[in-house]
């Protein structure tokens, strides 16, 4: 990290005020930007754990008799389809 902070002051030195206030204003836009992404992440997978808990909660409510969920909805609907 060193040689990359030396290198990175290198190319600053030689700007004037202008460049090196943007130079250092798009750094902290990259900062900012990580920081949104990491706490977006961070939230789906807080979200996709809750998620997953729900699910857990709900297991054995619905009887293992070897069908899959699409087999029992399909069941269901036939309640209430309209008979020819």
């Amino acid at each position: 990290m060193q040689s990359m902070a030396l290198k990175i002051n290198h190319l600053l030195e030689g700007l004037e005020e202008e460049d090196f206030d943007k130079a250092v204003s798009y750094i902290e836009f990259l900062v900012s930007d990580r920081k949104k992404k990491k706490a977006v992440q961070e939230a789906l997978a807080e979200e996709k754990e809750d998620v997953e808990a729900i699910v857990r909660s709900l297991t054995g409510i619905i009887p293992d008799k070897g069908k899959t969920l699409e087999d029992y909805r399909n069941e269901r609907l036939k309640k209430y389809e309209i008979p020819d």
